[in-house]
């Protein structure tokens, strides 16, 4: 059943990599993998996302960029079409992203600017795109934008003396679905409210998952969480301080890159999946049980730590959508804290994990 599964997902990595080749454009000496797309066309217009693994690109001069987690966007509204590329993560830098606030930006900014109902105004200098969705872009004399410059659902206003280093693009007639949710003033944490409830659905998937289909596995990390902690401690710390050195490894050839997407992909897997054995083992630890339980209470058990572990931050969310700012500095505060459990919890949990792959390897 293994074989058959992990055939069908490299069957359907491989279609998706041979039709982003043959749609994206052709460009030399440029290479980009895509693990999955999605697309909707018709008549009058048209939407393609395309999430990369990979991309890597040879730019004016000696080097090369590469770029990790790339994403690109592509458009078609009758006879105007165009494409967003977001370079990597960059956009996840201060003041990269924001949503439902207007961005000013002052001095030098390094990286792509992101914004989601609010408006954008350059004066100083961008090292990267710009792009708005639902809002408007304005470039004030002497601001310089060395990317593309893109506002869907709004327009891109450029004063003399500004600079556009790319493309200048601009579809005002787009209407984004629900985006009067993102552009209020409660829309940030709206949105995080929102994504922390989409992480519990996948957290109750896996739960449900991981009871039925490998509980004496869950029982067996559950235990060793438990009565090794020393142990996790010293494999999170083998793992810091090893996987810096194997990434640097792996930049050194094509081939070496090429599998560090796919490293990051199982470090994110192995530490969700300590996470979950964690909310377990906590939950087990306020019931007094021991690991080994039945489905049905293994999965409450299971939700009672979720529980512990998510309860201030979903808490805090809700404080900081009050007005008063009593209440707000509450919810910050909940929050903060909630979020350095679940991080601790996460991080543990990765330690746990490769301890029990060791065990599990000397007992095979």
């Amino acid at each position: 059943m293994k074989r058959i599964l992990f055939a069908v997902i490299g069957l359907l990595a491989l279609f998706t990599i041979i039709r982003a080749y043959a749609q994206e454009e052709e460009r030399e000496n440029r290479y980009i993998l895509h693990p999955g797309i999605l697309e909707f066309d018709t008549a009058e217009g048209g939407v393609r996302l395309a999430f990369g693994f990979l991309e890597g690109s040879e730019e004016e001069g000696p080097g090369r960029t590469w770029n990790l987690f790339p994403m690109r966007l592509s458009l078609r509204a009758g006879k105007q079409s165009f494409l967003i590329a977001m370079n990597g993560l960059s956009f996840l830098s201060p003041a990269g992203l924001r949503i439902g606030r207007p961005i000013t930006i002052r001095g030098v900014k390094r990286g792509d600017v992101v914004s989601i109902g609010g408006d954008v105004t350059v004066e100083g200098t961008v090292e990267g795109d710009v792009w708005t969705l639902g809002a408007n872009i304005n470039l004030l004399s002497g601001s310089t934008v060395a990317g593309d410059a893109v506002a869907l659902g709004g327009t891109v206003e450029a004063e003399r003396r500004s600079k556009i280093g790319g493309n200048k693009q601009s579809l005002p007639n787009i209407k984004i679905p629900f985006l009067s949710l993102l552009s209020s003033e409660h829309s940030a944490a709206t949105f995080r409210f929102v994504i922390e409830i989409l992480g519990v659905c996948l957290f109750l998937l896996v739960l449900f998952l991981f009871v039925h289909f490998g509980r004496d596995h869950l029982s067996g990390l559950g235990g060793l969480l438990s009565s090794r902690w020393k142990g996790s401690i010293l494999y999170l710390v083998l793992a810091v301080l090893i996987i810096p050195v194997l990434v640097a490894l792996l930049i050194v050839s094509v081939v070496g890159i090429l599998m560090i997407p796919f490293i990051s992909v199982l470090l994110i897997f192995l530490a969700y999946i300590g996470y979950v054995a964690m909310a377990v083992r906590l939950g087990l630890w306020i019931r007094k049980s021991s690991p080994d339980v039945g489905p049905a209470k293994a999965y409450t058990t299971g939700l009672l730590g979720l529980l512990v572990l998510k309860g201030p931050v979903l808490l805090g969310i809700l404080f900081t959508l009050l007005t008063a700012d009593f209440f707000q500095g509450i919810g910050r505060f909940l929050s903060a804290i909630g979020t350095i459990v679940v991080v601790a919890a996460t991080l543990y949990g990765l330690g746990g994990v490769l301890q029990y792959l060791r065990v599990q390897a000397r007992g095979s």
